[in-house]
Formats: C-alpha cells, sequence, structure tokens
C-alpha cells in the first residue's frame, strides 16, 4: 500500500507527512523557485510562469498595460505560495517513527496546490516535458535527477488535487475526475 502523504484530520485541516529528506527536497526547490518566479529568466520558462494576455503582435501596447496592472500581484502571489511551502516545512515536527508532519489550513492548501505547481511548470519547462511526453530520463542522462524531481512534483500535486476533487465530490459539488485536469 502507497504511502499518504496528505490526509484530512478529524478537525478538518490537513495533514502532510513527509521523509525528512523528502521535506529537505521539497524546501529547497520552493526556496529555489521563490527566486525564479520572482525573476524569472527570458524565454520559454518566463513564457510559461507569465504567458502574454495578447498573442496579436499588434496588441502589444495592450499586454504592456496588462503587465503593468498584474505581474506585481502574480509575483507576489507565487512568492507568497512558495514561501508558505518553506515555512510550512521549517515548522514540521516528527511524529514517532520519524516522518515530518505539518498541518495546513485551507489558504495553506491553496498555496500548496500553486507552489507545487509552478515548482512543476518550471522544471518541466526547463527539461522541455510537454503533456504527450512519459518524461522517463535513464540514469546516464544528465536530466535524469531533474526528471524524478519532476515527477515527484507531480506527483504529489496529482494526489493532494485528488484528494481535494474526492471531498468536492463527497459533499455533493461536483462530479471531477482529477484525471481530466
Amino acid at each position: 500500500m502507497a504511502r499518504r502523504i496528505f490526509k484530512r484530520t478529524r478537525d478538518g485541516l490537513l495533514r502532510v507527512t513527509l521523509y525528512p529528506p523528502e521535506a529537505e527536497l521539497l524546501g529547497m526547490t520552493a526556496r529555489d523557485m521563490i527566486e525564479i518566479v520572482s525573476e524569472p529568466p527570458d524565454g520559454d520558462i518566463r513564457d510559461r510562469l507569465y504567458p502574454r494576455a495578447y498573442l496579436d503582435p499588434t496588441e502589444e501596447r495592450a499586454e504592456q498595460e496588462f503587465e503593468a496592472l498584474v505581474r506585481g500581484d502574480l509575483v507576489d502571489s507565487r512568492r507568497a505560495a512558495l514561501t508558505a511551502i518553506v515555512a510550512g516545512l521549517e515548522g514540521a515536527t516528527p511524529n514517532r517513527r520519524g516522518l515530518l508532519e505539518l498541518t495546513l489550513g485551507p489558504e495553506d492548501e491553496a498555496q500548496w496546490l500553486t507552489g507545487v505547481n509552478d515548482a512543476r511548470l518550471v522544471i518541466g519547462t526547463a527539461l522541455d516535458i510537454s503533456e504527450d511526453d512519459e518524461s522517463a530520463f535513464t540514469p546516464d542522462d544528465p536530466r535524469f535527477e531533474y526528471g524524478v524531481l519532476y515527477g515527484w512534483l507531480t506527483q504529489l500535486h496529482h494526489d493532494l488535487v485528488t484528494l481535494l476533487l474526492d471531498e468536492i465530490g463527497e459533499s455533493g459539488s461536483g462530479d471531477i475526475d482529477p484525471d481530466d485536469l
């Protein structure tokens, strides 16, 4: 049976349980991503994190106005999400089995969804992974470790989305298949 990283507590909060190396890796990744989302390099990563609102090249002025209006808020919200992950991990306590546990409230859940997904987007874009790719790298591929990290972040995100969507389905608020996302 696979270990459940996310589990709802009786009081409605979300418990996250990670092995110490997982928590360390996630914390390092989130700290690195704070820098990247704040000042993304020009090119694919920037375009993936902050896509253009106006694709028509004749709308460059409208694009600049849009950027001026929303870019700061987008950067701030992404940075806040990643900072929340780091802060949560720093406050995690070991349980009797040595696993690190932290509890997330509803706002933290949204922050984790955003932060983990942003990390996936950056790493997947850097690896040039598309929706059609299997993203399986062999151990002799220089991208292997980042491919493993991407796969783990994808699974982490999927598990959290699945848990939240299952809860929506149980409450009668909708029947959404997480595989359709």
